[in-house]
């Protein structure tokens, strides 16, 4: 494949990315906006929690479920990324996640139940075997051999989602796309601003405003799937933030109160001088 054909098949995957709202923006707008909404907003309250302001049981099943599959849902969770890959490293890091990506979403299509939930599964799929079509033209432009079947890793993420059926299922893929999806924008960008190769630079431009509405498609869904877990974790963070301050100020007095114990107390009395001196 030379560049010049290149161009073309991402207007095509533009036009098969299905996020009306958004549409294909160029790729500095998308990777700013995409990091502008990494940091979730805290989620309101929700209902389905009990009187004592706990989960009931299926909020909290949900909660065990999405916490067991993808891990911390704190929205305030650092973003921990290896941005520096080679071209080449990148192109196979791209088509790992195509087959991730298709693989979770045609489970959910299978076992889940959220409409919303589903229909972003759908469009997950469709931009990824697109993604996926091109990313194959530009490694054999660039000599670099792909991936064809999920490795070890992923096929064990992919069991602990197909252990889950319906909304546990769908609040648990929401919270595992909201938290991976930074993560890849970010990837992107820093490829995006270092990559000398002109293929693999041209892929990123046009796919990375895919890559930074379906970062922010799938932080405000997951807002919304997940607002009870989200609301939970954040007032867990902060007791558990709460404890520790106080935890500190106590050690810190205790400290005070035992250096002032050793101390020697100072005399008020002066030694009598011997007589005749």
């Amino acid at each position: 494949m030379n560049t010049t054909t290149l161009p073309a098949a991402l207007a095509v995957l533009c036009s098969l990315a299905m996020f009306p709202v958004v549409g294909c923006r160029s790729a500095d707008r998308a990777a700013d906006d995409g990091a502008a909404s990494a940091a979730a907003a805290p989620a309101a309250p929700a209902k389905g929690t009990s009187s004592a302001g706990k989960p009931a049981p299926a909020a909290a099943a949900g909660t065990a479920a999405a916490a067991s599959a993808a891990g911390s849902l704190d929205p305030a969770a650092p973003v921990v990324v290896d941005y520096s890959l080679e071209p080449s490293a990148f192109t196979k890091s791209v088509a790992k996640t195509d087959l991730l990506e298709i693989a979770l979403g045609n489970l959910v299509l299978a076992q889940g139940e959220t409409p919303a939930v589903k229909d972003f599964a759908k469009r997950m799929v469709t931009n990824h075997t697109a993604i996926q079509v091109i990313v194959t033209k530009v490694a054999a432009d660039t000599q670099v051999e792909l991936p064809t079947a999920l490795d070890a890793d992923d096929e064990a993420t992919v069991a602990r989602f197909a252990a889950m059926n319906g909304v546990a299922l769908d609040k648990a893929y929401m919270a595992y796309l909201a938290e991976q999806h930074p993560k890849t924008l970010a990837s992107y960008r820093w490829q995006y601003d270092n990559c000398k190769d002109a293929v693999v630079k041209a892929f990123i431009g046009g796919t990375m405003p895919i890559i930074g509405t379906q970062q922010r498609t799938a932080e405000s869904l997951n807002a919304e799937v997940n607002k009870e877990e989200i609301r939970l974790a954040a007032e867990q963070k902060a007791a558990e933030q709460k404890a520790a301050e106080e935890a500190k100020a106590k050690a810190a007095a205790d400290a005070a109160a035992g250096s002032s114990k050793k101390k020697p107390k100072s005399s008020n009395f002066s030694a009598k001088k011997p007589a005749g001196s």
